[in-house]
């Protein structure tokens, strides 16, 4: 099958019921590595756009865009579960699914942030590589919700990430976000390993700045070397397209995911993050599923002193204005 068949039914949106569970925590492993302690709400799945390296691809079984249309469960679920819940809560959209990709149909960022609007512990950020931001002007409490760009060098938007907006279109709509009284985050992940990788990411990161002028209104800054499961290599390969993103050596993780070695992995992170703290010592960067080896290696185990979720809930308590 060609890939352009294959991808073509990711345009449509179709209506589902879901009859799962809309909020459940990251699934990210505790084998070996470091997780968030982020929460998911999940009211649709599926995208729109196409990124080579997308797990969703050998995850879902259908391409297409899945809106779960009883949203009122959703609602119902997460009244019942905040009842028991206390403390910091870091919500977010954006594993599943692009989270503003389609949000002129789905209106679904709106609705969450109009649902998890009344509860002062709670924020949301909603993950993209779109820069469709106009429909979110219709949330009336911007300084409570978080607009996280994936970020990749313009050469890696190119190769692998088919109809998503471009560097320079995602940083405009960046600071078209801080305009609007959003927070915004930048997640680096995957960092792809290729001949001018760090001169290109350095290069990002300079841009990044040049646009938002300092990280005061930046979350969070998340980095993650490209990991992947052996049935994505596969199911390229069937489609004659694993290479160049498979064409350095990679090994299995304790999490049963291909990664870059070690010692790859921290070059990316000590390159990304002395880029970064060259322009704002205030950045506050973090390292998505990563060893606490490798947070040692790459000279950032200082900044979690008292563990990861830890570190991003205080960032959370500023942002919300709620620090003892």
């Amino acid at each position: 099958m060609s890939l352009s068949l294959y991808t073509s039914e990711r345009n449509e949106i179709v209506s589902q019921r879901h009859n799962g569970a809309f909020w459940k925590p990251c699934p990210g492993t505790t084998k070996g590595y470091l997780c968030c302690g982020y929460q998911i709400l999940t009211p649709l799945t599926g995208c729109g756009m196409y990124c080579r390296f997308c797990i969703l691809q050998s995850y879902l079984e259908s391409q297409k865009q899945t809106l779960f249309e009883n949203f009122d469960d959703l609602e119902k679920e997460v009244v019942e579960k905040m009842k028991l819940r206390s403390g910091i809560l870091r919500f977010g959209t954006g594993e599943f699914a692009d989270s503003l990709f389609s949000e002129d149909q789905t209106h679904a960022c709106s609705r969450i942030a109009r649902l998890l609007q009344p509860y002062e512990n709670v924020v949301v950020e909603f993950k993209t590589k779109s820069d469709n931001i106009e429909p979110l002007r219709a949330i009336q409490h911007p300084g409570k919700v978080i607009i996280g760009f994936s970020m990749n060098t313009p050469r890696m938007i190119e190769l692998h990430e088919r109809n998503t907006a471009s560097l320079d279109a995602r940083l405009q709509a960046a600071k078209k976000c801080l305009d609007m009284g959003f927070w915004i985050a930048f997640h680096f992940d995957p960092i792809i390993y290729y001949q001018q990788w760090e001169s290109e990411y350095r290069e990002t990161v300079k841009r990044i700045f040049e646009t938002v002028g300092s990280a005061d209104r930046i979350a969070w800054w998340s980095l993650g070397g490209f990991r992947t499961i052996p049935a994505l290599k596969t199911l390229l390969r069937e489609h004659d397209c694993e290479l160049p993103l498979f064409s350095s050596e990679m090994i299995l993780g304790q999490d049963r995911k291909l990664r870059y070695f070690r010692p790859q992995r921290v070059e990316f992170y000590r390159a990304i993050q002395e880029e970064a703290m060259d322009h704002d010592e205030e950045t506050p960067l973090y390292l998505c599923m990563e060893s606490p080896e490798v947070w040692e290696d790459a000279g950032m185990k200082w900044r979690i002193p008292n563990g990861l979720p830890s570190y991003l809930d205080t960032r959370a308590k500023k942002m919300l204005d709620l620090q003892s």
